[in-house]
């Protein structure tokens, strides 16, 4: 018999139907039991319509269940994902009132005044589901694949005793960068990575086992001579303002310009066309937040549910976050002892010049010793100034979320290098209380 897996949030438009994919092509997952949880019927029923089909296609070994009741769903759980969304209806307003404000965000999910009100939003959600898994599947491992990564497992480790790991694709998107940029194959570069979710730095980076920083300068050098700005934005699509930092600080920053430039007030500015100046496009543009692409995914998913459309798309074995989650699971399965390159832990001296509690993301080694972060020593102290400050801004901003507290929460946002002032930050506290009041009750 193959382990229990618990999918808390089950009606994810993405990560549902590829994490089942993925299970179904597992051999170490063989025989896995699915407990789907969500609290929408109507996306709870469709997935596992899904899921009878994926099971029929494949000819797969497991067996997939759905609730509504969460207790129901994670009873004798041995593993346990969560991936919700709280207050789907509302999150616009976490990125339209900051833009009153002069605030631009790409995404909108991590960091910044819009992850700010994101996680006011969900820590308290987050930590009454870490309590159901103390009080039953106290043993079971927790993969959280939610955003904002950093405030939320930060939330549940101070609240919760649970065995709890970060999962984040990140890094593994710039691997692919770079190894195009560089004419190699992304499984011959290996990197030593280490910050916070979204924002993190490449301190060592080799190429079949010898150091390809200078390969990397090389390449930035001969850019800079012979292109335009014009032209860099278009060969760096998506990297340019990561070239730039790793110019000035001389670490390259992960996982892409969309999540990094939301960590610094430098680049999404009314002043740079909202960030168009450094080839950055606006929410919701080009992210899972644009409703056309949320219209197409839902359609697709009917389809597939239907057997009107064929899957192969899920099953075409692309590195996905849901890939990185199948990993660490067949990791924990199989009771081998695997490295990963980037996991959401305990600092733990993992990066010696962090705090010891910090929720950093670093590689890890996960498996029959559970999860243990790898030493990677001290950060430039450019860079680790830039760490501190948004640890402190997500240390103030899950003291807020827990208590309710309005000053400890406009002291967050004080905190985040993007408020200028203390007007903006006093008035768009506001807003975003009045306005997302109906799931912020611990600020009533």
């Amino acid at each position: 018999m193959g382990p229990k897996i618990t999918i808390i949030g089950a009606g994810s438009l993405v990560f549902t139907p590829h994490i089942l994919a993925d299970i179904a092509m597992s051999d170490d997952l063989r025989g896995a039991n699915i407990y789907l949880m969500d609290i929408d019927e109507e996306r709870l029923s469709l997935m596992a319509k899904l899921s009878d089909r994926i099971i029929e296609e494949r000819e797969a070994d497991m067996a997939v269940d759905y609730s509504t009741e969460r207790a129901e769903a994670l009873r004798k759980a041995d593993y346990v994902i969560i991936s919700i969304s709280v207050g789907t209806d509302i999150e616009r307003l976490d990125v339209e009132i900051p833009m009153k404000y002069g605030l631009f965000t790409p995404v909108g999910d991590t960091t910044g005044p819009q992850g700010f009100a994101r996680a006011l939003r969900h820590i308290p959600v987050m930590v009454d589901v870490a309590k159901d898994i103390e009080r039953v599947c106290p043993n079971a491992y927790v993969l959280n694949v939610t955003n904002p990564m950093t405030a939320l497992c930060k939330a549940i480790h101070r609240t919760s005793s649970v065995n709890l790991v970060g999962l984040c694709v990140g890094i593994y998107g710039v691997k692919n960068f770079l190894a195009k940029l560089l004419t190699e194959k992304p499984e011959d570069i290996s990197v030593v990575a280490g910050g916070i979710n979204h924002f993190t730095w490449i301190k060592e980076m080799f190429i079949r086992g010898r150091s390809a920083y200078g390969r990397l300068q090389e390449v930035w050098n001969n850019t800079k001579r012979s292109h335009s700005k014009e032209e860099m934005m278009e060969k760096l699509a998506g990297y340019y303002v990561s070239f730039l930092l790793y110019d000035k600080f001389g670490l390259f920053p992960s996982p892409a310009d969309a999540h990094v430039a939301e960590f610094l007030p430098y680049f999404l500015r009314e002043e740079p066309s909202k960030g168009a100046l450094y080839g950055l496009r606006v929410y919701p543009e080009g992210t899972i937040y644009d409703p056309k692409w949320r219209e197409q995914a839902w359609s697709r998913l009917v389809k597939w549910a239907a057997g009107e459309a064929s899957m192969d798309e899920l099953f075409k074995g692309e590195f996905t976050e849901e890939t990185l989650v199948i990993r660490t699971l067949e990791s924990f399965v199989s009771g081998r002892n695997d490295f990963c390159e980037a996991a959401n832990v305990p600092n733990l001296g993992a990066i010696s010049n962090l705090p010891e509690e910090a929720i950093v993301e670093v590689p890890v080694v996960a498996g029959a010793v559970g999860v243990r972060p790898v030493h990677i020593g001290p950060f430039p102290e450019a860079i680790v100034g830039m760490l501190r400050q948004q640890l402190a801004y997500v240390n103030l901003t899950v003291d807020a979320a827990l208590t309710g507290d309005r000053k400890i929460a406009l002291q967050a946002l004080l905190t985040h290098p993007l408020v200028a002032t203390l007007e903006v930050a006093e008035r768009m506290l506001d807003d975003l209380i009045e306005h997302e009041s109906k799931y912020l009750p611990q600020f009533k």
